[in-house]
């Protein structure tokens, strides 16, 4: 670890995020960042999968440190252009994180600071780390698309959250309460469905409310979904809830934010390297937040494929694992 290099950055950043955030804080993120001493060229996304492109062309001119001002879904396309480009290898790529978005999901898991002059010190400092990555596998618009994704992936209730709360936001929508709304909305329209989850090769079918797919712990704007993922293990976190009705989420609503829910006798927490999601039935899927496909998931983890940097206090253990962690050693002692 050291300061990183302050020349020759890409600045790529989403206007629309955080409901328009990112526009109204574009010359106070630049004010902030020249101040620090970056020197570095501005790129505006300006619609969806625009910064897959932008990245890409960054790219193509020589750029090989990208500075990200938007939120989770704005990361996950410039992920997607580092690991779609062919120009040099995406270990070459180093990439940091201003948040802008409504729900900064990623950066919770990470240790970004959730201002904006705290994150560029946290750019500054350059801790580094390889962060897996996941590759997903998807029918859209009646073809097999491939995306990749850093934090994490939704089938079923959390898929359809993220795409209400996708609404609201393209509406201006930008606070916590997109979600909350989104949660009660969705929760009356959803319907359980017969699904099919295959964890390195090991099958589990039946009525499923969601699947989470984890590299990083939260999702929905701060739900603690997968408090045991580990973003380096080269393993994904899969918590699946089964059926359960209204009484059961409003009993595990604390416990989805601090990650508690999994102990409950209709959730099962899985781990491996790929995962199958499949339904008979229209099934949403999400990745970081952006809606696809609608029926079969193939997910694989791609260990370590992503350069990025964190905050000292990266990815903190959950009570699970600090007490597991704590009993080793007194056993080794």
């Amino acid at each position: 670890m050291g300061r990183v290099n302050l020349e020759n950055w890409m600045l790529l950043l989403n206007p629309h995020a955080g409901g328009g955030r990112g526009k109204k804080d574009l010359e106070q993120i630049m004010d902030l960042l020249q101040k620090a001493g970056f020197e570095f060229e501005l790129f505006i996304s300006t619609y969806a999968q625009h910064a897959i492109q932008l990245t890409k062309n960054g790219i193509e001119k020589g750029y090989r440190r990208i500075i990200v001002a938007g939120g989770d879904g704005t990361l996950n396309e410039v992920a997607n252009g580092v690991l779609r480009q062919t120009v040099c290898d995406p270990s070459e790529i180093l990439i940091g994180m201003i948040p802008v978005g409504t729900g900064n999901d990623w950066i919770r898991t990470f240790d970004i600071p959730n201002d904006y002059k705290k994150a560029i010190k946290r750019i500054r400092k350059g801790r580094v780390f390889w962060q897996d990555v996941g590759q997903i596998r998807a029918r859209q618009n009646g073809h097999q698309e491939l995306r990749f994704f850093t934090n994490m992936a939704g089938f079923g209730f959390d898929a359809l959250v993220a795409e209400k709360a996708n609404r609201l936001k393209e509406r201006g929508r930008a606070d916590w309460f997109v979600y909350l709304q989104s949660l009660v909305s969705s929760y009356l329209s959803y319907k359980t469905r017969q699904v099919s989850v295959v964890v390195d090769g090991k099958e589990l079918r039946d009525l499923i409310f969601s699947v989470s797919v984890g590299i990083g712990k939260y999702n929905g704007g701060g739900l603690l979904q997968a408090p045991n993922a580990v973003p380096d293990n080269g393993l994904f976190q899969v918590t699946i809830i089964h059926k359960i009705g209204l009484v059961g989420i409003l009993k595990n609503l604390p416990g989805l934010f601090n990650g508690r829910f999994i102990k409950d006798r209709r959730v099962s927490v899985l781990q491996g390297k790929e995962v199958l999601v499949e339904s008979a039935f229209e099934l949403a899927g999400e990745a970081d937040g952006e809606n696809l496909g609608n029926h079969r998931f193939e997910l694989t983890v791609l260990p370590k494929k992503l350069q990025v940097i964190v905050g000292k206090k990266a990815f903190p253990k959950s009570q699970e694992q600090a007490k597991s962690e704590e009993l080793e050693g007194v056993l080794l002692d």
